[in-house]
């Protein structure tokens, strides 16, 4: 079934939005203590661990979708593998 094409305009009115500023990560300090990939990002694996008694979350981090849902999911990994972490030694 062939079906003509026609161009829809939308306009929707506006109070608010947001600007997203930029992806360059700004981790340049870090890296003489944190690996970082070649776009300048932290490479920590999903707990946010770096393996060293580091830890590493939001958007400063290796990961392939950048959202505030996932920066608060990485808060919260973070955490637990902190917990863990410092409950390993003793």
């Amino acid at each position: 079934v062939l079906r003509e094409l026609i161009p829809i305009h939308i306009i929707c009115l506006l109070t608010e939005f947001f600007v997203a500023i930029g992806l360059k990560p700004e981790n340049e300090i870090f890296s003489d203590v944190a690996p970082l990939d070649k776009y300048g990002y932290i490479e920590a694996g999903e707990d946010c661990s770096l393996g060293n008694g580091l830890f590493v979350a939001g958007d400063c981090r290796t990961k392939s979708v950048r959202q505030i849902a996932t920066a608060i999911s990485d808060g919260a990994a973070a955490a637990v593998s902190a917990c863990r972490y410092i409950m390993s030694r003793g």
